[in-house]
């Protein structure tokens, strides 16, 4: 057996997935809760039209397209090793020192990021132009998008209002309380109606991920999941306490399928609104619903956001499709077999059927097979009963015929002496 991977951790995951299976233990999710919201760095390599500078060592990146990699931060390949965990902040424990307190509780902190603003960066304070591309000079946050002088910094209103996309973050103040299984919870009192976002990063031929990286930037790391990487089940998690939010698919049907079903699994089905972003060939529940057949420009992503925000509620009916098996009888014989036959071979199929699903409702763990093994045994027992009824029906008619007959004989006739003449 040889395991490739793009890097040592993801070699390391490959491993510990390998010998929980040899051990027969289930893979704990612990570890992807830990990496999910610690803040870590996501570098991913790239390239800039314009002088960029290390958020690192300060130092301009090198060649003409100034490549390097990039998260929130631009790093050399060579400093990315010594960047702090210090990426967009993800729970109420990530914000640190830098959290604002006041009579009403805590509020959000602008989150400010030095330097490779655009060119036509304008201050929010003088509204004079800002940035430069000489240096690391001046300041964006990463959640408003306001870009600020270094001098005009601390005259701009401390607290961040999240910017256009507010109404779909959760913010990171909101993420401050862990469940009986470690796993973070959300404060309902600072999300209006926040948006859940799975993405396939397998799907349209991996450019997947580049839509994981661009809604990351836009949104809180926390609320966007890869479903290559643990499912729907932790994001679902997340939200379950939520009287009202919104889940975002980015994928094809397949996806779309994977987390309806497992809102099912957790009966969300009443607290939740689903949309689509088509990825790849074969959409056809997005080109239902309006979303088109395809999509691949990540640039528009806030132009999609807020088209979501507007969008209507469209009720569909799902269906699930219950089989089960049932023998045939044999082909008939040339020769007459007894009627018994018959009624012994269906009486073993009922037999069979009852003792396949009683085993099937009484092991299984699994909602789904328990609720169909018991519809197809109330289905098998009401056919049975009605059988019994009708042979039953049967027997009674053949007695009342076999009456009726012996109705019309003779009585026998008394003993008589003949002579027989010789």
């Amino acid at each position: 057996l040889m395991l490739c991977a793009e890097n040592r951790k993801e070699m390391e995951d490959w491993m510990s997935s390998l010998k929980s299976v040899q051990t027969r233990e289930p893979y704990e999710v612990a570890q992807f809760n830990v990496e999910h919201f610690s803040g870590m760095h996501n570098w991913y390599a790239c390239s800039h039209a314009r002088p960029t500078f290390c958020n690192v060592c300060r130092e301009s990146l090198s060649g003409v397209t100034s490549h390097g990699l990039s998260c929130e931060g631009t790093a050399h390949k060579r400093c990315a090793v010594r960047a702090t965990n210090n990426c967009k902040w993800t729970t109420l424990a990530s914000i640190g020192k830098d959290i604002i307190e006041d009579e009403d509780g805590v509020a959000m902190p602008h989150q400010w990021l030095e330097g490779n603003l655009p060119v036509s960066a304008k201050c929010a304070v003088c509204d004079k132009t800002c940035g430069s591309v000489l240096r690391l000079q001046d300041w964006k946050c990463l959640w408003c998008k306001t870009m600020v002088h270094t001098a005009c910094k601390d005259l701009y209103h401390p607290v961040c209002p999240l910017g256009q996309c507010k109404v779909s973050i959760i913010p990171p103040i909101a993420l401050n309380s862990t469940d009986s299984d470690g796993f973070c919870r959300a404060t309902f009192s600072f999300c209006v109606s926040p948006l859940l976002v799975f993405v396939n990063s397998k799907s349209g031929d991996n450019q997947g991920v580049k839509f994981l990286r661009r809604f990351k930037q836009l949104l809180n790391p926390a609320q966007v999941f890869d479903l290559m990487n643990g499912g729907p089940h932790l994001g679902l998690r997340l939200f379950q306490k939520f009287d009202n939010f919104r889940i975002l698919v980015c994928g094809g049907d397949g996806s779309v399928g994977w987390v309806l079903s497992e809102i099912d699994k957790l009966n969300l089905n009443k607290q939740c609104q689903l949309g689509v972003l088509p990825l790849g060939t074969g959409n056809d529940l997005a080109r239902v619903l309006g979303w088109g057949g395809s999509y691949d420009d990540d640039t528009q992503l806030p132009q999609i956001l807020e088209k979501l925000e507007r969008a209507s509620t469209k009720m569909l009916d799902r269906w699930s499709i219950m089989t089960y098996e049932l023998k045939l009888p044999p082909k008939a014989s040339l020769l007459p077999e007894p009627p018994e036959a018959s009624e012994e071979f269906y009486m073993t199929i009922y037999e069979d059927s009852v003792a396949a699903h009683l085993t099937k409702i009484l092991n299984s763990d699994e909602h789904a097979v328990v609720i169909s093994s018991a519809k197809i045994l109330c289905e098998t027992v009401k056919d049975f009963v009605a059988k019994v009824e009708k042979a039953y029906e049967k027997t009674l008619e053949n007695a009342v015929a076999a009456d009726a007959v012996a109705s019309k004989i003779p009585p026998p006739c008394p003993f008589m002496s003949f002579l027989r003449l010789k």
